[in-house]
């Protein structure tokens, strides 16, 4: 995982839930985030498959439980 990837993952978390980004860390557990629920997650996936033009599979989605997991799909 890039830092950069790092970055884009929490500023897309915090711009859709409507948290601070720097409340949001690598090791966050993805559902025990603010605010967060199954649609809120959808729009995160959209929202980063938009920012980088990248598909992601939704198979792998079922894998994810950090902020960091999410960060390394891409």
């Amino acid at each position: 995982m890039s830092q950069d990837s790092l970055e884009i993952t929490r500023r897309l978390i915090a711009e859709t839930l409507l948290i601070p980004q720097d409340s949001i860390q690598a090791h966050d557990e993805i559902a025990q985030l603010k605010n967060i629920d199954s649609l809120s997650f959808e729009m995160i996936i959209v929202a980063i498959e938009t920012e980088t033009g990248k598909a992601i599979d939704p198979m792998r989605m079922f894998e994810l439980k950090t902020v960091g997991d999410l960060a390394r799909l891409l």
